[in-house]
This record gives C-alpha cells, sequence and structure tokens, in this order.
C-alpha cells in the first residue's frame, strides 16, 4: 500500500469546487469524480498551528494542548509553538512504529522534525538558522543543492506589483512539487520496494497566502487565487504521475477560507465591560490618549502603506507592511500587552480569532480569579458576548459562544481559552492577537481574506468508494493507520473514514500515547513570521 497526501493549505469547498466546474483544476477534478469529494471540518479555531496537529495526532486540542500560534503557558506574552508542543504520539511515529515508511515535505507544526523511519523535511515556522532542519540531517542540504530555489517558508507579500508576487508564489509552488517527486523517488522507494507500506505527503502554503492578502483583487480578468490554486493543481497531477499502480491519494486542506469586511476587537470590549484594566502611569495614559486622537496602528495604517516601502528599501525594517504594523519597538507608542494591569485584570484575548483567556490563578503568571469567581465570571462574560451586536447594524456577533468544555475534552484543557466565539458567518474577525490596534470594538481588516471552519476532502485510488462523503480533520490519522491495516490507538478521537478505509479497524491502547511538554528552541524568526501574517 502506498499513500499520497496533498496538503492545500485554507483550500475552501466552495471556491474548489466552482473552479473544479470550470475546467480549471483538472487533477482535483479526477480525483473527486473516480473517488469521493466533500467538507472536511477542521478544528476551532481553525488556525494552521491547531488544525495541523489535530491533523496529525486524530485528536482534539484538549488532547493535544494546541490551541492556537502561541503557547501562553508560561507568560503572557506567549512562545511560538512547535513540533514538541504537541504532547501526542503523532501517526507518523506510529507509522514507523509498525514498521511503514514516512515522508513529510513541508508540513507545519514538525519543526524540530521527529525521527521517523523515512525523512521530514519540516515547514512553516523552521528557523532559517536551524540547527536541524530536516530528518535525517543532511537531507534539507542535498535538497538545497538540488532546488536553490527551494524554502521552508513561503514569503507573505510585502508591497508593489501583485501579479509578481503571485508569480512567486506559482514558483514557490512548482518548487514544492519538484522537490516532492524527487524526495518521492530518491529516499521513499530508493531500495525498490514499492510494495512496502509507504506514506508520503507534500504540504503547499501559497494558496492560503494568496487569499489571506488578494482575496478582493479578484477582476474579470485575473483571479491571483486560482492561479496559484491551477499551479498546486499541475504540481499534484504531475507528482501522482510517479506513484505506484496501488496508490490512494488524499487531497486534505487545514480549513477553508472566505472575506473578512470588519475586526471585533476584544481587547478593547473587555475594557469597556470592565474585565480589562490598563495600568495608570503616566506613559500608558499618554498611549490612551493618543490612541482616542486616532494616533494608533489601525488608523495610521494607510499612511503606513505610503512610507514602508521607502524605509524597506533604506533596509530600516523587514518583512510585510502587517509585520511592521505589529513590531514590537511600536510597543513604546501605541497600547500593547505591556500597559495592562495584570492584577487587576480577571479576562483578556491573544488570539485572531474569537477567544477569551480568564486571568486564572495558578495558571496565569499573574493570575487571580479562583474558584466561584472563574466559573460566575465565564457565565457572565459567555452571556454578554451574545448579545453584542455589529456596529451599525441589527446583527448579533456571534453565531455561538461556548465554553472550553463544551468544545474539547482532555488531559490538557486546563491549558484552553475559556471562552470562544464563532463570527465568521458575518464576515466579522473577532481580534485579540495585536491587543490593541484602535481604541473602538469594530475596525476594518488588516488583510481582506480569513479562516473558515470547513476545508476540503478528496480521495481515491485502491479500494476507495465514490460519491460526497463529509469528515473532520481529526479522521484522517486513524484512516491512514486502518489503510496500513495499523492498530488505532483508542485515545485518538477521530474516526476511520470508511469511502477510504473500508476494512473493520483494530485498536490499541499505547500506555505511551500521551508525552510531556517541551518547547526547547523558541526563535525570534518563527515569532516575526507570525506577525508578518497579523497572527501576532
Amino acid at each position: 500500500m502506498n499513500i499520497f497526501v496533498f496538503g492545500i493549505d485554507g483550500a475552501s469547498p466552495d471556491l474548489v469546487n466552482r473552479w473544479i466546474g470550470q475546467g480549471h483544476l483538472p487533477n482535483l477534478e479526477k480525483i473527486s469524480r473516480s473517488g469521493i469529494s466533500g467538507k472536511l471540518k477542521s478544528t476551532f479555531p481553525p488556525l494552521t498551528g491547531p488544525a495541523w496537529s489535530s491533523f496529525q495526532t486524530g485528536v482534539n486540542p484538549g488532547k493535544h494542548g494546541v490551541y492556537n500560534w502561541l503557547d501562553t503557558s508560561s507568560s503572557y506574552e506567549g512562545k511560538v509553538i512547535n513540533s514538541n508542543s504537541i504532547r501526542t504520539k503523532t501517526v507518523w511515529s506510529l507509522i514507523s512504529t509498525y514498521g511503514g515508511r514516512v515522508g513529510l515535505l513541508s508540513l507545519p507544526v514538525t519543526y524540530p522534525p521527529e525521527k521517523v523511519n523515512g525523512f521530514i523535511v519540516p515547514g512553516f515556522l523552521t528557523p532559517e538558522n536551524a540547527s536541524q532542519r530536516s530528518h535525517p540531517k543532511d537531507l534539507m542540504r542535498e535538497l538545497e543543492d538540488s532546488f536553490p530555489e527551494f524554502d521552508h517558508y513561503v514569503r507573505e507579500y510585502m508591497g508593489g506589483s501583485k501579479k509578481e508576487w503571485v508569480g512567486y508564489l506559482k514558483r514557490a509552488a512548482a518548487s514544492r512539487g519538484k522537490a516532492s517527486r524527487y524526495l518521492v523517488k530518491r529516499h521513499l522507494f530508493s531500495s525498490g520496494s514499492e510494495s512496502d507500506n509507504n506514506l508520503f505527503m507534500a504540504h503547499y502554503f501559497a494558496t492560503d497566502l494568496v487569499q489571506h492578502f488578494l482575496w478582493d483583487e479578484v477582476t474579470e480578468d485575473w483571479d491571483p487565487r486560482l492561479d496559484v490554486f491551477k499551479q498546486v493543481d499541475e504540481e499534484i497531477g504531475n507528482t501522482m504521475e510517479i506513484a505506484p499502480d496501488n496508490s490512494v491519494f488524499l487531497i486534505v486542506s487545514d480549513h477553508g477560507f472566505g472575506p473578512i469586511d470588519r475586526i471585533f476587537n476584544v481587547n478593547n470590549w473587555l475594557r469597556k465591560e470592565g474585565y480589562l484594566t490598563l495600568e495608570k502611569s503616566a506613559k500608558t495614559l499618554m498611549k490612551q490618549t493618543l490612541s482616542r486622537l486616532g494616533l494608533n496602528q489601525h488608523r495610521l495604517k494607510p499612511l503606513g502603506e505610503k512610507i514602508y516601502p521607502i524605509v524597506k528599501n533604506l533596509g530600516l525594517v523587514s518583512g510585510s507592511i502587517i509585520n511592521a504594523s505589529s513590531h514590537p519597538a511600536l510597543k513604546a507608542f501605541f497600547l500593547s500587552d505591556r500597559d495592562i494591569d495584570w492584577s487587576a485584570t480577571a479576562a483578556y484575548s491573544k488570539s485572531d480569532i474569537g477567544h477569551v483567556r480568564l486571568n486564572i490563578a495558578g495558571r496565569e503568571s499573574q493570575g487571580e480569579l479562583e474558584g466561584a469567581d472563574v466559573n460566575r465570571l465565564t457565565g457572565e462574560i459567555k452571556e454578554k458576548l451574545k448579545e453584542v451586536r455589529i456596529a451599525d447594524t441589527d446583527q448579533k456577533l456571534a453565531e455561538w459562544v461556548k465554553t472550553k468544555e463544551e468544545l474539547y475534552c482532555g488531559p490538557y484543557l486546563k491549558d484552553a481559552p475559556d471562552i470562544m466565539f464563532n463570527s465568521l458567518k458575518q464576515n466579522t474577525l473577532g481580534f485579540g492577537a495585536a491587543m490593541f490596534l484602535s481604541d473602538e470594538l469594530f475596525n476594518t481588516p488588516f488583510k481582506p481574506g480569513n479562516h473558515r471552519r470547513n476545508g476540503v476532502l478528496m480521495a481515491t485510488g485502491s479500494g476507495v468508494g465514490s460519491g460526497n462523503v463529509n469528515a473532520e480533520i481529526m479522521d484522517i490519522a486513524p484512516t491512514l493507520l486502518n489503510l496500513f491495516s495499523f492498530p488505532i490507538p483508542e485515545q485518538m478521537d477521530g474516526e476511520v473514514i470508511r469511502a477510504i478505509s473500508s476494512s473493520e479497524p483494530r485498536y490499541s491502547r499505547p500506555e505511551d500515547f500521551y508525552r510531556s511538554r517541551e518547547i526547547r528552541e523558541v526563535p525570534e524568526d518563527s515569532r516575526k513570521k507570525l506577525e508578518n501574517l497579523g497572527y501576532l
């Protein structure tokens, strides 16, 4: 059995199916018509970090412990997550243990790469100066020698010609496709034994980036999103051509995409309701005054967009305009987490998709809330969020508001955000990542597109059924194990997608399924990459 998994980051069922119907994506069309096609429901929040972590483990975030881009268990500022943040065994480790071979290319949250029977070239957030950029250690050097243009990270939009940037994204996707075929031939089937249990996965990140930055740039003559998806479709088709006859092919995405019209500034709302308190120092009071007068990050964004290319060309800043807008140096001029009086704060937000954390004693470093106060405030904030109305409309902000116990379960539930709300139906993003972008409750967004919960699922090949099939992202890991006839840990939350793998599953209960948390390295360039995308 040979399994090929293609991760198309941010692929939305609506867009992909429309483009298939128009004849633009012939290889995805071939897969969907000859096999199954449907929606793959993501985690909440539908962020790359927790979603690909659930994909790799078959469990909800309450079991793997990744809820966001940041681990805030030891500080309010937080540490950027990496593969050591995942507290359960991965499906790659399990396949290796059972004798299968694994090859991963550019999958997020795989740095530092774990030791598997095969190879891992990690993806997004791999530090440029990392000591081990692949497993085996020398593989990345070999890949760079063969494909000098290959990079762990696909660059975000930094201003200038949008068509030139889309051309760069297409070249990055093509480079990833070429690297895929090189690695499959040289390092997965190099022994000449194509009948063993082999799994290869390639992840394409360019599809996510083009939607974040250019969602609203579509015209009658040009759709930048389609340009990138067509390149990825071509690379998938080329890789399928080198696969053995007994292969199964899966197309998965960590979430979908859609337009964003407004940002709901969660921390401003918490201030207004009395749950978040700012310091009363002269510096903080001055920042508050300036923000009220319009001297804040949101109001100055248009000016910054004009000045930014000039100062960037002078070498004074790096990265995108979004990176510049969230640069730590700006904390000296604009309100930030440094201005919060944590001893007098009950709740705050540090995520770019709706969540609220309570300032709990023993969990947060300066937490004050205990016992009955935690339960009382949870219920109180939850009910108030249900009543928030979008500015200048009669629409409620939240489609739903839930506690962490309603969304998650597992040994790491205590680390989860305490309250979450979904507002994406109204194209409004509950935003708390940069904490204070303005003095208002609602603003226009920095980026025109953002995540939706439904991603894409397709499969075809030996033994795969046909028709419309929907599943959850947690279902992929047990399905992969079942395709190989390997036992599935009982601790997994996902279920086997029987239209992909029809054989009766076998189960086991490994005692070492959970592992201790350890984040050994939090490189500065990993944080900058998240700032570039507006996630911090």
